[in-house]
Formats: C-alpha cells, structure tokens, sequence
C-alpha cells in the first residue's frame, strides 16, 4: 500500500511540475500582430538570357510598421529582398530591419510570390514565413517567429502583414519576477 501511494504521489508531482513548466512558457510567449506599408527604394533587375519572363531582383524597401500595444509600432521598416521569379512566380527571401533611435529588430523571412492576372492586370501577392534573430536596445533578446502575408497596393508599393509569438527578452522577464 505504501508503496502504490508513493508511486502515485511521484506521478502527481511529476505531471504537476510539467504543468507548471507548460504554463510558464506559455505565459513567455506573446502573441504579436502587425503591419507595415512599404515602397521600393532601390530596385535591381536581372533578365536570364533566353528565359522569357524569368528574373532575379535585389531590392531595398523602406516605409513604417504599425504594431498597436506591441513592441515596433511606428518604427521605421527598412527590407532587403532577393527573389526569383519566373513570370512573376517564384521565391523570395530576405530581412526586415525595424529601427527607431537606438532600439533595433532583424527579422529574417522567407516565401512564395505568386503573380495571377485580374482585370487585365498583375495581382501580385505574398506570403511565408519569419523569424525574429537579434535586437538592440529594448528589443534586445527578444526571439520569435510566425507568418506573413501581402500584396502590392501599386507598382512599386506594398503591404505586409504579420502574425506570430514572441518571447520577451531576459532583462524584461527578470524585471516581471
């Protein structure tokens, strides 16, 4: 008998502190939204020979992110983008700077472009994933990940929106302690 209640007192005690350890990283991890608008700065284009309609692009794109009660509202948005598109379809990949003074936050990202024609025109979209690498300032140690989606507002303008988790950064979790 003795035995059977220690048996099931350690079962207790072990599924309570995974609970615990389950709660509390939930509780580290917040969800983040946003978006930003942005316009193409600077703009390479490379046309493969003797490949109809297949380019390379490098770009650079600035404009400013809205992030409601999250961490880079109002930043400034500065991304760096290669794609490789074949009539407008393809990958593309890159990062996403948000800056404002010293605080500063890299997000790599990666995905699909997809181009279909509507009204006689090019719709072109995108979407994939993202990674939050490094910050500076208050935005330092925070890591994260999620998706994103967008689409051009014009030839060379576009929206992005974003949808993930963070975890907020050391210092701030030491201060919640």
């Amino acid at each position: 008998m003795f035995g059977t209640l220690m048996k099931s007192l350690i079962v207790l005690t072990a599924a309570s502190i995974a609970s615990l350890g389950a709660a509390s990283a939930l509780a580290a991890d917040i969800k983040d939204t946003g978006s930003f608008d942005a316009g193409y700065v600077k703009r390479n284009v490379a046309e493969l020979p003797n490949q109809e309609g297949h380019v390379l692009l490098l770009t650079e794109s600035r404009g400013t992110s809205s992030n409601p009660g999250g961490l880079v509202d109002g930043f400034a948005t500065t991304i760096f983008e290669t794609a490789d598109l074949k009539q407008g379809n393809g990958r593309h990949e890159g990062y996403v700077v948000y800056s404002k003074g010293s605080d500063q936050q890299v997000v790599r990202f990666e995905g699909k472009v997809a181009t279909t024609m509507k009204n006689g025109q090019p719709s072109t979209t995108m979407k994939g994933d993202y990674m939050l690498l490094d910050g500076n300032g208050a935005l330092s140690g925070i890591k994260g990940k999620g998706t994103y989606t967008g689409y051009f507002t014009a030839q060379d303008k576009f929206h992005v929106d974003w949808e993930g988790h963070r975890t907020p950064s050391a210092s701030a979790m030491a201060k919640s302690q």
